[in-house]
């Protein structure tokens, strides 16, 4: 299927309206907010956007029907924070040429100024993103650049190492409040700022630790994958640690620092929320359930979901139905 190219310039707002029909505007305190929906023949999706004093937020959830591309994105001296929640994209700069890959729960930075290129997300997988760009007055404000080097830590060509990062506990956390939040007014203009620079202070503070994550974390949320993706198995450390060629004291410790629960406890965690799922949704007896959720003893799996949820399995059963 023929991929669908987008000719933007970014220096004009409104550089998605070939593919965006705005539904709704809202000026109040300060804070201009914007709804948009994705138009028919793109696909599906939607757009809100906050804007003040040289701050935009948006938070974008599409499908697209063709792989599209955005063309000749240009910044002016704009620093640009991505998470992506869902989905992937690409970014691809000709001078010099890098080919740069974001994919699900991972955040990049980067600082831009007329940089040439474009950005490419794939058809019918859902993207779900929050973009932060920060303009030169709003770093200005807040004394960024003098205190930090943006231009040559974060500039676009600068980014073939370390271009992303898997998302870490307090990163998500923040990440989701905005998500999740629903302040308007001057109360939203506020907490849009308090967590834009939030998150500045995680990235910029992290790499003042010399802390570069990204090979790590990936082995850390792949060690998740493994448990939640295997439930019926009783993963030990030492497998874990083996498993994701990660030394057992770093595991444990950068387990807890991304999740901020011990392996153990998420593990745990996860049995119990997919014991009660079970519990819920299908008749299969107790002894079975035990089993796919790694007890091979049911007299064990009672004890340690009656401590979680105060009751027998049997009793939440009963009492779910």
């Amino acid at each position: 299927m023929d991929t669908i190219n987008i000719i933007v310039d970014t220096t004009n707002e409104y550089v998605l309206d070939e593919i965006l029909e705005l539904k709704e505007i809202n000026d109040h305190c300060g804070l201009t907010t914007k709804k948009y929906s994705l138009k028919n023949e793109f696909g599906v999706g939607e757009v809100i956007s906050w804007n003040f004093e040289g701050l935009m937020v948006r938070k974008r959830e599409f499908i697209f029907k063709k792989p599209i591309k955005f063309k000749g994105f240009y910044e002016i001296d704009s620093l640009v924070y991505s998470v992506l929640l869902k989905g992937e994209k690409k970014l691809f700069v000709p001078n010099p040429k890098i080919e740069l890959i974001q994919e699900e729960m991972e955040s990049c930075i980067s600082f831009i100024n007329k940089t040439n290129g474009y950005i490419a997300y794939p058809k019918n997988i859902t993207i779900k993103e929050i973009v932060i760009k920060m303009s030169h007055e709003f770093i200005k404000k807040h004394s960024l650049s003098s205190s930090f080097p943006i231009h040559e830590n974060y500039a676009v060509e600068n980014l073939r190492e370390n271009f992303t990062n898997q998302l870490d506990y307090k990163t998500e956390n923040i990440i989701y409040e905005i998500v999740s939040d629903n302040k308007s007014g001057l109360l939203k203009r506020l907490f849009l700022e308090s967590k834009a620079l939030e998150l500045l202070i995680l990235q910029f503070d992290n790499q003042n630790k010399g802390i570069n994550n990204s090979t790590t974390l990936k082995k850390i949320y792949l060690v998740r994958d493994l448990i939640t993706n295997n439930l019926h198995m009783q993963y030990s450390v030492n497998e874990l640690s083996k498993k994701v060629f990660l030394n057992e004291f770093l595991l444990k410790k950068e387990f807890k620092k991304t999740f901020g629960i011990t392996i153990f406890e998420f593990a745990l965690q996860e049995r119990m929320k997919e014991a009660k799922n079970l519990l819920i949704n299908n008749t299969k007896p107790i002894y079975e359930i035990a089993e796919l959720v790694g007890y091979k003893n049911p007299t064990h799996f009672s004890a340690a979901f009656k401590k979680i949820e105060k009751i027998t399995p049997k009793q939440f059963r009963n009492k779910e139905q």
